[in-house]
């Protein structure tokens, strides 16, 4: 009887335990199911829990947001939130020119005097030289845009290359909107032929007058500052097109204003096609133009390909323009190959247009070879010209026999190195026109 009892209260404990163990089973997935109803409605079976590795091709067919509860939408966008920036001062201090220009750029959209204020504080604790010279540009710009003179005012008391910098951004930005009065300061608060603050007025002024721009830039003296504004105004036609630069060209006073522009032109356009170039070469009459449109494009040519031009400037009829071209392809074709080049001169009968092309051989290759450079110097028809050159490959000969009996004794040359002599001439707008 005992037996019997105790058995059947051990039955209905086993039982009770079993519905109390399935009660909580049932609980507990209808809650995780309410919790991620994506994952319960594909997976409705919990994922075993083991201590071994997961096997990673067993579930590669299953996607990621099935396996996993999914998270609240509050929680991503937090999460995803970007990083605050760091404060508009400290970047514009950055020592990263990218991040720093992009602070100066921000903060002179609206060139307030606090913000000005705070744009020059900046500028002045930057490494000095040309590393900053981008800021100083888009500082004297905007402060040019609401108070030009008092911007002027601060240019002045920089120095070197930073004052013309300066000085060229302000004018630039007061020409655009008040030419009359930018024009009126320029002249005012300048003596002499070299004006820079004229190269500023050109600028600005010819985003909305070009006819006005071109009128000062001709008024101008022959300087290199007329020259660098009649350079600004061959760009600023040259995106207009090519033939509105090339009327702006034939509108130019004849001389070497209209010359170096023509010139130019002639580059540029051999530097997109140079056959086209060759081409209208060609079809001009013999002229100052000429001269020097066929130098600039034999000048490209030459540095592409030497014996290409070379040829090219064989079959042009003797005169400047041949004499000229001449000077560009052994420029750089000696520079290559002196021997080839020397070859090609003597393909050429003597004469005085012949003077120029070798006196431009002599002083490429008098350092390396003096010898060679004497012998070619006493080819020279003008007498003149050839005791000049002559004078000078000796001098250089003798410098070059100095050096290296100094290093053949251990010792440190005397005097100064050799030269070339004159080398070409500077960037564009850099000489006188």
């Amino acid at each position: 009887m005992n037996k019997i009892l105790f058995v059947s209260l051990w039955i209905v404990s086993a039982l009770l335990t079993y519905w109390v163990g399935l009660k909580q089973g049932k609980d507990s997935s209808e809650s995780f199911a309410r919790a991620t109803p994506e994952a319960a409605s594909t997976n409705p079976a919990p994922l075993p829990k083991s201590n071994k590795p997961v096997n990673a091709q067993a579930v590669s067919d299953e996607p990621v947001s099935d396996m996993a509860p999914s998270i609240p939408e509050s929680v991503v966008e937090e999460n995803l939130m970007p990083v605050e920036e760091e404060d508009l001062m400290t970047r514009v201090a950055s020592s990263n020119p990218v991040v720093r220009l992009r602070a100066f750029t921000e903060l002179l959209q609206d060139p307030t005097p606090d913000n000005l204020r705070a744009a020059r504080e900046a500028y002045d604790k930057l490494p000095g030289g040309p590393s900053r010279f981008s800021e100083l540009r888009m500082l004297a710009f905007s402060w040019g845009q609401v108070d030009p003179q008092a911007a002027l005012e601060w240019v002045d008391g920089l120095s070197g290359f930073e004052d013309r910098i300066g000085a060229g951004a302000v004018m630039d930005s007061w020409a655009r909107y008040d030419s009359a009065s930018a024009l009126v300061w320029a002249k005012e608060n300048f003596e002499g032929e070299e004006n820079p603050y004229l190269i500023g007025v050109v600028s600005g002024m010819s985003e909305n007058d070009l006819a006005g721009a071109s009128e000062i830039m001709t008024s101008m003296p022959r300087s290199r500052s007329r020259g660098r504004a009649a350079s600004i105004l061959l760009e600023k036609t040259w995106q207009q097109g090519e033939e509105v630069a090339l009327q702006f060209a034939e509108n130019l006073p004849e001389g070497s204003l209209q010359n170096y522009t023509f010139g130019e032109i002639g580059k540029k356009i051999a530097k997109e096609d140079m056959q086209r170039a060759v081409q209208w070469v060609e079809r001009m009459d013999e002229s100052e133009v000429k001269v020097q449109v066929s130098e600039e494009v034999a000048e490209r040519w030459a540095r592409e390909s030497p014996v290409e031009a070379a040829e090219w400037v064989s079959q042009m009829p003797e005169g400047e323009s041949r004499s000229e071209s001449m000077e560009e392809v052994v420029t750089q074709w000696a520079r290559k190959d002196p021997t080839a080049t020397a070859e090609w001169l003597n393909q050429f009968p003597s004469g005085e247009l012949m003077d120029e092309p070798i006196e431009r051989f002599v002083r490429e290759v008098v350092r390396k070879e003096p010898d060679t450079a004497l012998t070619w110097a006493e080819a020279i028809v003008d007498e003149e010209r050839k005791q000049r050159v002559v004078t000078e490959v000796k001098r250089v000969a003798e410098r070059a026999a100095e050096r290296e009996q100094a290093e053949a004794n251990g010792a440190p040359p005397n005097g100064v190195p050799p030269s070339n002599g004159p080398g070409r001439r500077g960037p564009p707008g850099s000489r006188p026109l």
